[in-house]
């Protein structure tokens, strides 16, 4: 019958949400989370619930391990993020770039943060005007993760030709996107290569319906 595991199928478990998948192979993509064919792990039979009412130990695989640092930096990997075009305005400039690191930190009131790294163009618009726009991807959106996270800003418009608003604040936010939203800077806080942003959502608006873009779903569909 379709849809239910028959005794010879494996099963594969997202190791990121639990997402538990039938079939010879694993998922190209989690359907719950996003994370491509790596993150799954297939279930042992020893991993597998039974009728046994004893409680046991189960032996998880062993998964070799990398040196330190290449195990903290997959083991960043494994957090999952989305894909945020984020804009500013200062002085007739407009500028925009691909960002990954936008949370939510409060409702009430509505606060998030981003964080951007020092280097570039954008960085520096935002510490002078103290406002920017986030601009949510969908699952179509990779020209646009291309398009702002690939040139810099100092040298190209990166919205000349793209379908876009100018929001209350003043600041440029793409008509091809779930969500917007417009901040004010509240705070700063030095983070090395990037600064941390902590702002007050001015304004949202939504303009489709669909699933957010997430960073594991980009690399999987480049």
């Amino acid at each position: 019958m379709k849809g239910v595991a028959t005794s010879m199928e494996k099963q594969w478990r997202c190791t990121v949400c639990g997402y538990i998948h039938n079939g010879e192979n694993p998922p190209e993509i989690c359907p719950i989370c996003g994370v491509d064919a790596s993150y799954f792990e297939l279930i042992l039979e020893s991993d597998k619930p039974n009728t046994d009412t004893t409680i046991k130990p189960v032996a998880k695989p062993i998964i070799e391990q990398p040196d330190k640092e290449k195990a903290i930096r997959q083991a960043l990997y494994r957090i999952s993020y989305g894909l945020y075009i984020i804009s500013t305005h200062f002085e007739g400039r407009d500028n925009g770039q691909c960002a990954n690191t936008c949370f939510q930190i409060t409702s009430d009131p509505a606060r998030l943060a981003i964080g951007i790294n020092k280097q570039n163009f954008t960085h520096e618009l935002i510490q002078k005007s103290g406002k920017f726009g986030v601009s949510v991807l969908n699952q179509t959106g990779q020209d646009h993760a291309r398009r702002f996270g690939y040139r810099s800003g100092r040298d190209t418009d990166k919205f000349e030709g793209l379908a876009v608003h100018r929001g209350e604040s003043g600041i440029l936010l793409l008509d091809d996107a779930l969500v917007t939203m417009q901040a004010t800077v509240l705070s700063q806080m030095d983070a090395g290569t990037h600064t941390l942003f902590l702002a007050d959502v001015t304004n949202g608006e939504i303009l489709q319906e669909g699933d957010p873009m997430t960073y594991a779903f980009f690399r999987a569909s480049k």
